[in-house]
């Protein structure tokens, strides 16, 4: 931050200092402190740890913060403007609201709680592999030139290489994500007055890009979407990403292309992608109050367990429509630091803008691709800040082994199964549990019968092993909780227990598949390349 921005901050007026220490306060490392109320469900003479549940309060951190940057947002002038994301419209407090009030039905949906859980147990994993020294935006050791995942001037709504404005620090697997939306000058997502159906959203349906070659790792194209946004998404989500693609980029590096449109994803697993190639179309799918592009590179395929890489783009315009910048960029290295002007075409109303050759993005810049990958060299090394085209990766040669898979999805049926089971033995018979956890079981093979993007063979198998395992986990926990509550076995604890050692066994069954998937998929990446001619 300049000394100019340093000395308004302390002369701002208490809304806006409000939410400076708003962004800087992180609340959800005490949610740990929740485990700690474990043992309690296995020992009664333990019941007395039951009051570290409140800890779990902090899980809604991230739900709650919105609503309280949206009010006090609307406390602060114009003139006092502090953020660089106050020229953004983020919409009416009560979209907001609509969001905060629907948190109540993620406890309602086992596969969205599921996977925020696993998220965290993920983080753990993260930190052991790395020793605790996670990626940083100064230690950019990236094998691959990327480009924006679109064409055309977005807007960064929400992600950063700097804490205060991030995506989110915590949990790991997303702390240098980013969120893309096109506005109009104003800053308003849809025009002035539009209802908040999907369609009138500027970024909705637009094309999603490949940001650089690689191999698609991983897709879903099955997702519901809500026809309306304003803080609204859909109960019944499978998936907080919605419809996603994966693609492996280098031995490390994994694209995550998020909430797009339902059966507008153009690649399936095992597929080559070239940078800049049409994979999907940005849609209001899984966690979404509004159309949007989700966009993350992570350093293993498996969502929940990945590590977060921090990401310069290259060939960027750039403006910030609100305020002067406020972050300091790391170092790009001789390469890559050129922040002056250059004589190229600047989309439409960018054309006032800052080109750079690599680019880190901060909340509050509108951002476009000036590049030209069509008649992009095809020569020389593949360095930063080079276009990694010498090589050619083979279609179909890296992919998830079907046992990986399998294994991984009846993991994750078995955490699905697992909370089902500790948030309804809350108010039902531990029987009442079981046959709901049946139909579930029952029903989670039909549900994917609405994923119809794989046309390869081996594709239409990932996806059975897919939707296939799902159902054999939920059902294998139905099955020891239906023992528990026709045997009434004097074991000492009780269903909640069941469901906690069923979530953590099933946590520990997807992480040894997605471990096995990141270490093969890493050291088989340079077999999977060929050279091509220049």
């Amino acid at each position: 931050m300049t000394e100019d921005s340093t000395a308004k901050s302390a002369t701002a007026p208490l809304a806006a200092r409000l939410r400076q220490r708003l962004r800087s306060f992180e609340p959800l490392y005490l949610a740990f402190l929740g485990l700690l109320a474990i043992p309690s469900y296995v020992f009664d003479s333990l019941a007395v740890l039951e009051i570290f549940e409140i800890f779990y309060l902090a899980f809604l951190w991230p739900f709650v913060a919105p609503l309280l940057e949206a009010v006090l947002q609307r406390g602060t002038d114009a003139d006092e403007a502090t953020e660089p994301t106050d020229w953004i419209d983020m919409g009416h407090w009560s979209e907001y609201a609509v969001w905060l009030l629907s948190i109540p039905l993620t406890f309602l949906n086992p596969f969205v709680l599921a996977q925020d859980f696993r998220q965290w147990l993920g983080t753990l994993l993260a930190l052991a592999r790395h020793r605790g020294s996670v990626p940083e935006a100064g230690d950019d050791d990236r094998q691959v030139s990327y480009r924006l995942p679109f064409d055309g001037a977005w807007t960064v709504v929400n992600g950063s290489h700097s804490r205060d404005y991030s995506h989110s620090w915590f949990p790991l697997n997303q702390r240098y994500a980013y969120d893309f939306v096109i506005t109009d000058a104003e800053g308003r997502t849809r025009p002035d007055g539009a209802a908040a159906s999907v369609g009138n959203y500027y970024c909705y349906d637009e094309p999603v890009l490949a940001p650089a070659d690689g191999v698609v790792i991983d897709t879903f194209d099955g997702d519901l979407e809500p026809s309306r946004a304003g803080g609204f998404s859909h109960p019944f989500k499978r998936d907080i990403r919605g419809n996603y693609v994966v693609v492996q980029h280098a031995p490390d590096e994994y694209s995550c292309l998020a909430h797009l449109v339902p059966g507008s994803v153009t690649v399936e697993p095992g597929e080559r992608v070239e940078r800049g190639q049409r994979v999907g179309r940005c849609g209001h799918s899984g966690n979404s109050s509004e159309p949007h592009l989700h966009f993350q590179l992570q350093d293993q395929p498996n969502f929940a367990l990945a590590t977060s890489r921090p990401i310069a783009f290259d060939d960027v315009a750039l403006e910030w429509p609100g305020a002067e910048a406020p972050i300091t960029e790391p170092h790009l290295g001789a390469d890559g630091n050129d922040a002056g002007a250059r004589d190229v075409a600047l989309p439409g109303d960018l054309a006032d803008g800052t080109y750079r050759a690599r680019a880190f993005l901060t909340a509050g810049q509108r951002v476009a691709h000036v590049g030209h990958d069509a008649d992009a060299d095809r020569t020389g090394s593949h360095g930063i800040g080079e276009r990694r085209s010498d090589h050619a990766v083979k279609a179909g040669a890296s992919r998830r082994r079907p046992a990986s898979v399998a294994l991984g999805r009846v993991g994750f049926g078995a955490c699905v199964g697992g909370v089902a089971t500790i948030v309804a033995s809350i108010f039902v018979s531990p029987l009442t549990v079981a046959g709901l956890l049946g139909v579930a079981a029952a029903a989670a093979p039909l549900a994917g019968i609405a994923d119809r993007s794989a046309h390869d063979a081996d594709a239409r198998l990932e996806h059975r092993l897919e939707t296939g395992g799902t159902a054999v986990g939920v059902a294998a926990v139905g099955a020891v909780v239906a023992w528990y509550g026709l045997a009434d076995p004097a074991v000492g604890f009780g269903p909640r227990a069941l469901g906690a050692s069923a979530f953590l066994l099933g946590f520990l069954a997807d992480a040894a598949a997605g471990e096995y998937d990141r270490r093969r998929l890493r050291e088989s990446f340079h077999d999977v390349v060929s050279p091509t001619a220049a």
